[in-house]
């Protein structure tokens, strides 16, 4: 599977059906996802933050899907000269965060339990809806570890607080080769 598929595969787990005129996964059934992306946006548009939200939320996010590397080795299943190659990407998911609270560590909360959604989304299934093989489990060849989570601090001006994280997790797919 070509490394565009899988990511277009993450994406639409984690956003819903793709957009064609934005570009977006428009769709997520994730509480405080307003739209998944495959790429950085050229115009970052507020409202993408709160899409398909009830008017008034306080928090909403934008989540950047990237694969920054892949690894792959043989499984000799097949001899010498065929078989199996395990392909590991390794993905992130970069999540922007706007936030009207009335408090910075309101917002920050809110990002912990974004965080926990995206987690337990990732646990009701292991292939990500069939994108892959595998994500989120121990992969010691890759490098990877399960699921990591890193916070940044937020910052908040003028009544809006902005915050970011990121998820990183190991995606396996296998490969006839």
């Amino acid at each position: 599977m070509a490394i565009a598929a899988v990511l277009d595969g993450i994406a639409c787990y984690f956003g819903g059906d793709f957009d064609e005129p934005t570009r977006t996964y428009r769709t997520s059934a994730i509480p405080g996802v307003g739209v998944v992306r495959r790429g950085a946006p050229k115009d970052d548009k507020a409202a993408d933050y709160f899409n398909g939200m009830q008017a008034g939320a306080r928090t909403g996010s934008v989540v950047l899907v990237f694969i920054p590397r892949q690894h792959e080795i043989r499984r000799a299943l097949g001899g010498e000269h065929s078989g199996l190659k395990q392909v590991v990407y390794e993905v992130l998911l970069r999540v922007f965060l706007r936030s009207n609270t009335s408090y910075a560590e309101d917002a920050q909360d809110d990002a912990y339990a974004l965080r926990d959604a995206l987690v337990e989304w990732m646990r009701r299934d292991r292939t990500l809806g069939g994108a892959v093989f595998q994500a989120g489990e121990h992969i010691t060849e890759a490098g990877a570890d399960g699921i990591d989570v890193e916070y940044s601090q937020s910052a908040t001006t003028a009544g809006l607080t902005k915050g970011y994280f990121e998820v990183r997790f190991a995606a396996v797919e296998f490969v006839e080769a």
